[in-house]
């Protein structure tokens, strides 16, 4: 019994368990919720709480060079019928020979350089309900293995086909539903194209990325290869293209327009850029990708390309009746006032993400060339402000930097709190800044700065703060917790003192809240 209660103290920050909840579906649904050193714990308590714990703590099991040492753990190959997720790096593990229900096996890297496809192909073999595999460099025999004996496989994430596996990966290919392709090195000296037995379609693939690594060079015929795969799934629903080189804009084109689309099925659309040309588009290759899209397209997301005001012409005009979720990374450093036109202008819009800043003097409106600013920097906020409305009533993730409050009075703050507060569907909220260099100039969560005007966030369950501006006290993390109720996750420092933090996180956590420093 004593072991019991201080098992129970053990997870009671987490989660409140007494006598009423010793019911074994309702400690089954709890496991899912508790880290690996609670869930350890909890096996130790009884029998009972062992046979309901032990299947969520060696659910997934992880080995790196850093916990090399343990791969010869007999208590493993005790319980590898629970084991459904195995993460390997750079060696093979013996217990695990005897795994036959993995749902999941992830490769990293080192597998490619290593000879152990003879034991991993055993592995396969005795696993069918396998469903998702993340391999490097996997050799032909390797992927017939795969072909035959995985019929429930669903997801392939692969770094490297060549041409002597390509028939062997086109036979796993017709059954995909996801795949993710970032090397398809077809463009060897000695390759001769017709080598090449390309399937006349891939009717299962839904979701795909293809592309190149970072910072690999691509090769036009390897690039014209890229574009032939995809022109195959003619039942694509989502494409991710990574490119090093100059865009294909026709190529793009030809995809995403209504009128030639192979693919007239895809919803969602994402464009990175990898490489370090500075000249890697022509300035108006975005904007005429933008104008023909399809006004399906629900979803689009862009990393490595500026996002200025033209190309967020293009992208309202074309797509402001269907975008649900936009996301855009490494796009420059002038993000607000197109953002903020975004944002009033899109009225689906329910996930945005954006890797930059949007500034308090966009989000209410006021004029940059005509604010005012006193002695010093100062600058009041001026009596008559017309915030422009959000478009996106229904948002529910925002995520972006906001900032613009250095040298202001709290009004600003205020006044920008009340128009994030008109968004009520927020489950997520992130203005942390996340760019090259953070600044402090964000948003102070303190009710004498106008904290409780966000009481209208009663949905709100994550929330992801500047940590270089936050000055919370007790009485601010107490009414978060109460106004906000879902709350489940604070990511950021609350405090720029050590002591303070440490003692404002206790309270989070005792509340079942995450606190979540970086």
């Amino acid at each position: 019994m004593k072991c019991q209660e201080s098992v129970r103290k053990l997870i009671r920050p987490t989660i409140w368990i007494d006598s009423a909840l010793e019911i074994p579906e309702i400690l089954w649904a709890i496991g899912k919720f508790l880290d690996h050193p609670r869930l350890a714990a909890a096996t130790a308590v009884c029998r009972s709480w062992n046979t309901i714990f032990t299947p969520f703590l060696y659910h997934t099991l992880k080995w790196t060079e850093h916990n090399q040492r343990h791969r010869h753990s007999s208590g493993i190959k005790d319980r590898v019928g629970h084991i459904r997720v195995i993460k390997l790096s750079d060696y093979w593990v013996p217990s695990l020979a005897d795994c036959t229900h993995l749902e999941r096996l992830n490769l990293n890297p080192g597998f490619g350089e290593i000879d152990f496809w003879t034991p991993l192909a055993n592995l396969v073999r005795q696993n069918p309900r396998l469903v998702t595999l993340r391999v490097f460099s996997p050799s032909s025999e390797f992927l017939e293995v795969v072909f035959t004996c995985s019929p429930q496989l669903k997801r392939l994430d692969l770094d490297l086909v060549t041409f002597e596996i390509t028939d062997s990966f086109f036979d796993v290919c017709l059954r995909l539903e996801e795949l993710k392709m970032m090397d398809l090195a077809l463009d060897t000296e000695d390759a001769d194209s017709s080598w090449i037995h390309w399937p006349a379609a891939f009717p299962t693939i839904k979701k795909l990325w293809i592309g190149v690594n970072y910072n690999w060079d691509c090769t036009p015929r390897q690039l014209q290869y890229q574009h032939e795969f995809i022109q195959r799934c003619p039942n694509l629903e989502s494409l991710t293209w990574s490119i090093s080189l100059p865009i294909p804009a026709h190529e793009i084109k030809d995809l995403l327009s209504p009128k030639t689309s192979p693919c007239p099925k895809i919803k969602a659309f994402a464009l990175h850029f990898t490489g370090f040309r500075p000249d890697y588009m022509p300035d108006d290759s975005l904007i005429e990708i933008l104008k023909i899209c399809n006004n399906n397209l629900t979803s689009f997301e862009s990393y490595g390309f500026p996002f200025e005001w033209l190309y967020v012409q293009a992208l309202i005009t074309s797509l402001a009746s269907s975008l649900t979720r936009l996301h855009l990374s490494e796009c420059g450093y002038s993000t607000s006032g197109p953002m903020m036109k975004i944002l009033s202008s899109c009225p689906h819009l329910v996930h945005v993400r954006c890797v930059g800043t949007l500034d308090a003097l966009d989000i209410l409106g006021v004029d940059h060339d005509k604010a005012t600013r006193r002695s010093y920097g100062y600058m009041p906020l001026p009596e008559s402000i017309h915030p422009p409305e959000w478009a996106c009533k229904n948002l529910q993730t925002l995520e972006i930097a906001i900032y613009g409050f250095e040298y202001k009075p709290p009004e600003w703050q205020r006044a920008v709190l009340k128009q994030l507060a008109k968004l009520k569907q927020l489950r997520v909220l992130d203005v942390d800044d996340k760019t090259e260099f953070p600044s402090k100039d964000g948003i102070d969560f303190r009710l004498t700065l106008g904290l409780d005007i966000l009481s209208s966030l009663t949905l709100l369950e994550r929330l992801s703060i500047n940590s270089f501006s936050q000055t919370m006290t007790k009485q601010d993390v107490e009414w978060m917790i109460k106004a906000w109720p879902r709350l489940s996750s604070v990511r950021g420092w609350v405090h720029h003192s050590v002591s303070e933090r440490i003692e404002l996180e206790k309270i989070f956590k005792r509340h079942g809240i995450v606190v979540k420093e970086f």
